[in-house]
């Protein structure tokens, strides 16, 4: 039997605690029907009433479209892929091993979730927190955004990707060691428009949180961090719940004094998230048919999830009423 192990793009990610899937049901909320009260009765005919007003548009459903490439030999070859791909509206997703008995197989993979095209830039991986905060700098003012971390060919570089006009700023903090402290930084910091993209990656030898904002979102982000549910059903419960009041789930994470269930609301639009699960497929091949389908569906990826049985499931949410960064299909603890 196929297990699959997935490499994310952010590498040196800590403190990531495996915390719990949910297995069942999902799907869009579906918008209500306006309607319109029948007129008074009485014993002189009413007038007709005036034509009610058309009903506004209802907003597109994002779907998400997935595709796998072998995997590039060095950097060059990888930059021409993400390029050659950006341009088709596909986004780097992760890399992806695919383990049999002592057969590995790797794959890229990128997804196509709206009709933006991104031009990408690889970087030289930087080794001290100020010169990552200048890189960030430089390329933000240019409209590239930070995507995280990748090894490719034996070297380490920094993904860079470009899909609009606007332009990007960051924010590098110490990262807390407390669950208290995170959630007070990164509320403070979600008020201003900074969201969360990492709270703790290893620059040389400091481990900090990362933060964006981009100069085009009115984006106001709200956090909450609950502890990992002990069951299967508590976990799918508490997804679905948090998803209910607009709150996206992130990734599982282990603070000095808790481990929990990151989530992130954007307190600026009335968005909503439900969560389905599928056991894993085996193989590449099968993977991709199983996940074009659920995206066909709005089924967004988040990827292989452990849950607290310890059974792996191959977990997807959709969006209602969402627009910007958490209606993306992103890798877990990824971009």
């Amino acid at each position: 039997m196929k297990l699959k192990l997935v490499l994310t793009a952010v590498a040196a990610a800590v403190l990531v605690a495996c915390g719990g899937g949910g297995g069942g049901g999902g799907g869009f909320s579906s918008l209500p029907m306006g309607s319109v009260a029948p007129p008074d009765s009485g014993s002189t005919p009413a007038p007709s009433p005036a034509p009610s007003p058309a009903p506004a548009p209802a907003a597109a459903a994002r779907t998400y479209m997935y595709e796998a490439l072998s995997p590039a030999a060095d950097k060059d070859a990888f930059l021409g892929h993400l390029n050659a791909e950006g341009a088709r509206s596909f986004r780097f997703l992760t890399s992806l091993a695919f383990v049999s008995g002592q057969n590995v197989s790797t794959v890229e993979t990128y997804v196509k979730d709206g009709s933006a095209s991104y031009v990408y830039e690889l970087l030289d991986t930087t080794t001290n927190r100020s010169a990552f905060q200048a890189q960030l700098d430089a390329q933000g003012a240019r409209g590239f955004r930070w995507a995280g971390s990748y090894a490719v060919g034996g070297a380490s570089v920094t993904l860079y990707r470009k899909d609009d006009a606007g332009t990007y700023s960051y924010v590098l903090t110490t990262a807390s060691s407390s669950s208290a402290g995170f959630l007070q930084e990164a509320n403070a910091q979600g008020a201003n428009g900074y969201l969360n993209l990492a709270p703790g990656f290893m620059v040389g030898t400091e481990t900090v949180a990362i933060y964006e904002k981009g100069s085009a979102g009115r984006a106001r982000y709200v956090y909450e961090f609950p502890s990992s549910p002990g069951s299967d059903a508590d976990l799918w419960a508490q997804l679905n719940g948090q998803g209910a009041r607009g709150f996206r789930f992130r990734s599982p994470y282990s603070f000095s004094d808790r481990s929990g269930l990151l989530y992130v609301q954007d307190g600026s639009q009335s968005s909503t998230f439900s969560f389905s699960a599928l056991d894993p497929a085996e193989g590449s091949a099968k993977w991709m048919e199983q996940v074009n389908a659920q995206g066909a569906q709005g089924h967004g990826l988040i990827g292989d999830y452990m849950m607290p049985s310890g059974q792996a499931k191959n977990l997807f949410f959709a969006a209602a009423n969402c627009a910007g960064e958490l209606c993306n299909s992103t890798s877990l603890f990824g971009r």
